[in-house]
């Protein structure tokens, strides 16, 4: 009985050291294993699992976010783009005199296609000349407005093709290390996977944020057209109706 009662006490002993052992590790662990990581090594890391096609993507950026700033800048701090009163006052009773006067104050695209029509109506009388004159005009600022549209639109197709394609060449090399490893484990198995689909999630990173300036800038420009054109328009018709009462 004694025998049996002092094993007892050793077996919980022994129980109770190892428990305490376990519990001193596990607190110390956290302080092991855990390590600062900056933020640049994120970035590195990333991109070294991104592979080489990470290149072409920083290629794109660079471009695609070039552009956006160019064309930011140029909308933002340039010619202002329309000035909506100008449609209400070609639309109103307000006599050709007045719209003249005011048109050569104005400083917008708007006002500039405006005097153009004015400069050019004492010459061109009739609808059909002075129609051309607008649409003339108003092509030479959509030109200029437009700068830089191509390329920005060639990047938000390009970057998520590139990524897909560095996507496809990462799940080739995925599947040659499990073809090739011994025993494969689901642990190889996601660490190709993630590292493939890393360049996919940056060209589309990418992709997405051009296109949301582009989508911006092209907003402007639709309403600047359509206000100068039906401006123009209005004012031509004014112009012809004046002439034929003369």
């Amino acid at each position: 009985m004694k025998q049996w009662l002092w094993t007892l006490l050793a077996v919980v002993s022994t129980g109770f050291a190892q428990e305490t052992n376990l519990s001193t590790i596990a607190q110390e662990a956290p302080s092991k294993t855990v390590a600062k990581v900056s933020f640049m090594d994120t970035l590195l890391e990333f991109h070294r699992m991104g592979g080489v096609f990470m290149y072409p993507l920083y290629i794109l950026s660079v471009l695609g976010l070039a552009y956006v700033l160019e064309r930011f800048v140029f909308y933002t701090f340039r010619q202002k783009l329309c000035e909506e009163e100008f449609l209400s006052l070609c639309k109103s009773e307000a006599s050709l005199s007045e719209i003249e006067q005011k048109v050569k104050e104005g400083k917008s695209r708007t006002a500039s296609v405006l005097k153009e029509i004015f400069r050019l109506s004492s010459k061109r009388k009739r609808l059909e000349d002075l129609d051309k004159v607008l649409e003339m005009e108003l092509n030479a600022h959509i030109g200029e407005l437009q700068r830089g549209f191509t390329m920005m639109s060639a990047i938000i197709n390009l970057a998520p093709l590139v990524g897909f394609l560095g996507t496809v060449s990462g799940m080739i090399g995925a599947f040659r290390s499990i073809a090739l490893a011994d025993q494969v484990s689901i642990t190889l198995v996601a660490k190709g996977i993630y590292e493939a689909l890393i360049t996919t999630e940056v060209g589309l990173v990418i992709a997405i944020t051009i296109n949301f300036f582009y989508s911006l800038f092209t907003q402007k420009l639709e309403r600047f057209t359509q206000v100068t054109m039906e401006a123009g328009e209005n004012l031509i018709e004014r112009i012809v109706e004046h002439e034929s009462e003369r």
